[in-house]
């Protein structure tokens, strides 16, 4: 029954297991700040970086010329990787390029095509220029290369040129150098080999997207705009199990407060005893789930491993009630509000941005259970008979010690 100090002990245990799951937490989230360092390191040594390309510029003696057409196709395959705790989405891009650029003048003029790289460690497979039909000889720079070429007089070139390379996280492409500009006749057009794809906040919108069998077809098409906004790609990660794991483990004990709640409301209803060793060991079942879940998901999937700490999780805390609870019904109904609270609570955490969503609507619908469980309760007479259970416990220990010994 409800007594003052059964409440008290059964606190006392979810402070304790409040701060070993705060410690849990802690150690994950350090974990998985110290690996991503590292790992962020590894990945970018052997993949490259974010990759930003900005467009070629085009110089005739002292005067840049306009780029009149571009015509770009950007083909991506993922490659996601995993070091530690964290998730990295690295890519290979075949990029090719078509310029345009013209000679208005009543006289062939020698242009410099100056293509800067996006970034100087990177490799760059294939790379070449092609102004004319022909193949031009490249010299190289820190960062970029330099290639010229000649134009006659009232005439357009067409500029060929592209690579492969290999990339983290992001790709963009820059027609304006970062400040505002004109694209004229531009066509960039972008192939993905997965079918989730995201764009960075301060890019621009495709102006067609079609999705195909394996990915998708985004395509930036303008006849004249100004814009001083580059084009992007954010590549998909799968969902971190670092992160996932901290959240699950700090949040753990609202997910034991809401199971405690269950518990008093089946042992009340039901008429079973429970001991507050019994709640320890209850709250013991609850850790064992995050701590074998934040240790798992170093070595297998991220769902796989939360199947497996959710079935040892339920298997200790069924197995032990069984030995507590011979009442079938409440051992039915405790084993659902483990479920509940155990698994669909931490559950919620893989849905980013809904976790706090379906918290709320699960205490919501907690609180009507509890509701509609207890309404009928007389809680007077309940603890009224917890207290006269406490005065017959009192008086037979006065008879037992009162009664003469032989």
């Amino acid at each position: 029954m409800l007594t003052p100090l059964r409440l008290l002990a059964i606190a006392v245990i979810l402070v304790t297991a409040t701060l070993g799951w705060f410690v849990l937490g802690g150690s994950v989230a350090y974990r998985t700040e110290t690996s991503g360092g590292d790992g962020t390191q590894q990945v970018s040594s052997l993949w490259g970086q974010p990759q930003v390309q900005s467009a070629p510029t085009f110089t005739a003696g002292t005067k840049q010329l306009d780029i009149t057409s571009s015509d770009i196709e950007a083909r991506f395959e993922l490659d996601q990787r995993k070091k530690g705790l964290l998730w990295y989405a690295t890519y290979a891009v075949d990029l090719e390029a078509t310029y345009g650029v013209a000679n208005d003048s009543k006289e062939a003029k020698v242009v410099q095509m100056r293509w800067l790289f996006p970034t100087s460690d990177g490799v760059y497979d294939g790379f070449a220029v092609i102004a004319g039909g022909q193949e031009r000889p490249v010299t190289y720079m820190e960062g970029g290369a330099l290639v010229d070429f000649e134009i006659p007089a009232g005439e357009t070139a067409l500029i060929e040129t592209g690579y492969k390379t290999q990339g983290l996280d992001e790709w963009r492409y820059a027609p304006t150098s970062g400040e505002v500009g004109m694209m004229q006749d531009f066509s960039l057009t972008m192939f993905t080999d997965f079918a989730e794809i995201d764009f960075p906040s301060d890019s621009v919108s495709p102006t067609e997207k079609t999705e195909g069998e394996e990915g998708w077809q985004l395509s930036w098409t303008y006849e004249s705009l100004v814009s001083g906004r580059p084009i992007g790609l954010t590549m998909p990660k799968p969902l971190n199990p670092g992160p996932v794991a901290s959240r699950i483990s700090f949040f753990a004990p609202v997910s034991l407060l809401f199971y405690f709640a269950a518990v008093v409301l089946v042992s009340t209803t039901r008429g079973v005893k429970l001991h507050p060793m019994n709640y320890a060991f209850l709250a013991a079942s609850f850790f064992a789930f995050h701590l074998l879940f934040a240790y798992l998901v170093d070595h297998i999937d991220i769902y796989l491993a939360f199947g497996i700490a959710s079935v040892v999780s339920l298997a200790l805390c069924l197995g032990y009630l069984r030995l507590v609870v011979s009442d079938k019904r409440a051992l039915f109904e405790l084993g659902v509000s483990q479920f509940v609270f155990l698994v669909l609570f931490s559950f919620s955490f893989f849905f980013e941005g809904l976790t706090g969503l379906a918290i709320t609507i699960g205490s919501v619908v907690t609180l009507a259970y509890f509701m509609a469980r207890t309404g009928h309760l007389d809680w007077e007479a309940v603890f009224a008979k917890g207290a006269n259970e406490r005065r017959e416990r009192m008086m037979q220990r006065v008879e037992t010690q009162s009664a003469p010994t032989e």
